[in-house]
């Protein structure tokens, strides 16, 4: 566990949601008896290695996360256009030494996830939460055929937490130049040759991106 430093939680809310395709933020709908993103939010608040939260989200839509009565985050950050530019945004308006960074759109944090990226930290300037893969992963070239397969063994589904340095990865986020889409943000840190280490996560730990996905964490609140 990391020890004399402070850490901050981010919490990204600020995607477009527009593969949900209602029209309105995914992570403001219900799940179960609150919106999906509270879900993560109580975990981030309640853990005793948190100093501060930060709730990323678009401007306008502050008014609608603030309506709960039960708001455990300490502030707003603004969101960006991209993925990217909000993490940007919070890595800022933060003087934490390690940022914890979670989907909203994650509903099945757990304490555990938090607990295994901040232990993994002492040794590597990152970490992520990942699910082994059970499928075999083949990659394509851009005509859709086949270039190789990926040893199943060594590959992992990417999820969040992830845990960094932050001020490694505002570094890695100002070297970036544009010339590959950087979907997560341990990628910043791969290209520049930097270790991350794997926290074993669960298939259980869903992102909720389509209409299906929330009727699948409905289903597995209600097993639980």
């Amino acid at each position: 566990m990391i020890h004399d430093k402070r850490v901050a939680a981010v919490l990204l809310a600020a995607g477009s949601a527009t593969r949900f395709g209602t029209g309105y933020n995914k992570v403001l709908a219900m799940l179960g008896d609150k919106p999906v993103y509270l879900w993560s939010l109580e975990i981030l608040a309640a853990h005793p290695a948190i100093d501060e939260v930060l709730l990323v989200a678009q401007e306008k839509e502050f008014e609608a996360f603030d309506d709960w009565a039960y708001r455990p985050c300490d502030r707003f950050v603004a969101g960006g256009a991209t993925r990217r530019e909000s993490v940007l945004n919070a890595l800022r308006a933060t003087d934490a030494d390690i940022v914890l960074i979670q989907d909203s759109a994650r509903p099945f944090l757990k304490s555990e996830y938090i607990d295994g990226c901040l232990a993994a930290m002492e040794n590597c300037p990152a970490a992520t939460v990942a699910a082994p893969c059970t499928d075999t992963i083949k990659i394509s070239d851009e005509y859709g055929l086949v270039k190789t397969t990926t040893n199943r063994a060594d590959t992992w589904l990417t999820q969040t937490p992830q845990c960094f340095d932050r001020l490694t990865l505002l570094q890695a986020n100002e070297c970036y130049d544009g010339s590959y889409e950087a979907t997560d943000d341990c990628m910043l840190l791969e290209r520049l040759g930097m270790r991350v280490a794997i926290v074993p996560g669960s298939r259980e730990n869903i992102k909720i991106t389509m209409q299906m996905d929330l009727m699948m964490a409905r289903a597995l609140l209600q097993s639980r």
